[in-house]
């Protein structure tokens, strides 16, 4: 009852952010589970392998004890399992995991495991690893260029959600940038048509704490968490680590969700 997907714009970074920014307390580990290929890796500046696709096979039966020896930790202390850089043994690689990996990951109470699952609908639609998923947290970035593109892309963001809920897969919302539409016109907007409004949450537009967090140098750990975008992080993560607190407590007693 840990694993909270990450899908949508800039899925990496906002993981990432989330990870960095996560409750004291709580053990992390960061699984990139993203079909297109990782970039984890050299973000990070860890060499790629053992990757998923180590994980993959060697815990041919999902096993915890093998899934957490491979796993690495980096030099910021973060854990992680890197997905392979490659687009087609990335694939298979996710495709593999939510059979086995994913399903051990997402039974655990702790280490809680953020999943960057990537762009929504890289693997066609409502993937595997968004339906096992304890909840998933969509990212939306808000078009710059015009209140008509901005739209466009809430209608896309719409009909993801729309898919999601059809799904069963509970759903908060990270809308990065607080222009032209506020989060409140985008809660009810996504939760039109007789749907639960989703809780939507801002995440600053913040280019250089989205810079460190992709291997950029010259900001200290200190100063990164209180840059706008992990401060704002941090509050979705607390939301989030609430949350999953529930529905470990809910699971526990035996009471439907």
């Amino acid at each position: 009852m840990s694993l909270v997907a990450i899908v949508g714009d800039h899925a990496t970074t906002t993981t990432l952010a989330l990870a960095a920014a996560w409750p004291v307390g709580d053990d992390v580990l960061v699984i990139e589970a993203d079909p297109r290929g990782g970039s984890l890796a050299a973000w990070l500046d860890i060499p790629v392998a053992p990757s998923l696709s180590a994980v993959v096979t060697r815990a041919t039966a999902g096993e915890w004890s093998v899934i957490d020896r491979l796993s690495r930790l980096t030099p910021s202390g973060l854990r992680v399992i890197p997905a392979p850089v490659r687009a087609v043994e990335a694939a298979r690689a996710v495709a593999e995991a939510a059979d086995s990996v994913i399903p051990t990951l997402t039974s655990l109470v702790s280490p809680v495991v953020l999943a960057d699952a990537g762009p929504y609908g890289a693997d066609g639609g409502v993937s595997a690893v968004l339906v096992q998923a304890t909840l998933t947290v969509v990212v939306h970035r808000q078009a710059q260029q015009s209140a008509r593109a901005a739209g466009v892309r809430l209608e896309r963001l719409a009909e993801c959600f729309e898919q999601l809920t059809a799904a069963g897969v509970e759903t908060t919302l990270a809308v990065i940038g607080r222009a032209p539409f506020g989060t409140g016109e985008i809660a009810s907007f996504v939760g039109a048509g007789g749907l639960v409004a989703p809780p939507v949450f801002e995440l600053a537009d913040d280019p250089l704490a989205a810079a460190v967090l992709a291997g950029r140098n010259g900001v200290s750990p200190r100063r990164l968490l209180r840059l706008p975008l992990l401060r704002s992080s941090a509050v979705l993560a607390a939301f989030v680590s609430n949350r999953l607190s529930e529905l470990v407590a809910t699971e526990r007693w035996g009471v439907d969700r």
